[in-house]
């Protein structure tokens, strides 16, 4: 009987409910095999899922397909934890968050908590007009800055940034040429992202360009330092970011302001891709984009 990703994470004790786990895979928290897994993708031994929890990556690999909650001693013996390990205290201590003892927060705080939530979304609903009006903004990069209460800040208005265009103006055909994947087929393309992936079982190469408006880079490299063996900073065409890889997989991530945008290569594991072929890959495919944007 297939075992579903869902079921396999929450039997082996990843998530505490049934319910969480479906629920991480529905926001993209979980990816089986490098690309983006539903609820319902259909999991065997020898695969690779990442699930991210509470800030930090899990990464495991299938050893034992379960689709029923087992005790934590039968749990481990399930899959092969190939996780990171825990942030240092370093970055713990980068992370905002309120002392202990402090209490419940006041009035003010509230106030100031749900201005700070709002902002994503009025930054979401901008960024929106921007994209329809075929607007955009300036291209100075932005770093995640800190306001009194020390919680992050937009370093500015979402659109700031350059327009991308459909793909970050990357077609198919290119896509397949520079990575050396052959028949890949666009399986994702929205305003916002596009995916290329080589089978429909998203478990061979995989090439993925994303858009992200009024969001700090800073947050998704912090999540790669995480999750990846290398994060490094990178400057392309005068514009800054960061690069991170993997043994498979490399990730770029560029910085326009208030936005950003990341390209991700991954190669087929059995095809034994150098991780210098992958990276070369994914900085000609980030080149272009810059190149191409609209400002």
């Amino acid at each position: 009987m297939a075992t579903r990703v869902d079921s396999w994470i929450w039997s082996i004790r990843l998530t505490k409910t049934r319910s969480a786990a479906g629920a991480a895979c529905r926001a993209g928290h979980v990816r089986v095999n490098g690309a983006t897994a539903k609820p319902a993708q259909v999991i065997t031994v020898g695969d690779e899922v990442r699930v991210r929890i509470g800030g930090r990556e899990r990464i495991v690999e299938v050893a034992r397909e379960v689709s029923k909650r087992v005790s934590a001693p039968i749990a481990t013996a399930c899959y092969i934890d190939k996780s990171p390990p825990p942030p240092s205290k370093e970055i713990l201590a980068s992370q905002p968050r309120r002392d202990r003892g402090a209490g419940r927060p006041t009035k003010r705080e509230r106030r100031d908590l749900e201005r700070f939530r709002a902002a994503p979304l009025l930054a979401l609903l901008a960024a929106v007009v921007l994209v329809v009006a075929g607007c955009g903004g300036g291209d100075k990069d932005g770093n995640t800055k800190f306001g009194k209460d020390g919680l992050p800040q937009a370093p500015g208005a979402a659109g700031e940034g350059p327009f991308f265009g459909e793909c970050g103006g990357v077609s198919t055909e290119e896509v397949m040429q520079i990575t050396g994947f052959p028949a890949l087929q666009n399986t994702v393309n929205n305003t916002s992202s596009c995916e290329w992936t080589a089978n429909a079982m998203r478990n061979g190469a995989v090439a993925s360009f994303n858009w992200y408006r009024g969001s700090p880079i800073d947050r998704e490299r912090a999540t790669e330092q995480l999750s990846r063996a290398v994060t490094q900073d990178l400057e392309l065409k005068g514009h800054n970011g960061f690069i991170a890889w993997d043994s498979t997989i490399c990730e770029i991530g560029m910085a326009f302001g208030a936005d950003f945008f990341e390209w991700s290569v991954r190669a087929d594991a059995e095809s034994q891709t150098p991780t210098e072929k992958i990276c070369g890959a994914t900085r000609q495919l980030a080149t272009m984009s810059i190149e191409r944007s609209q400002s």
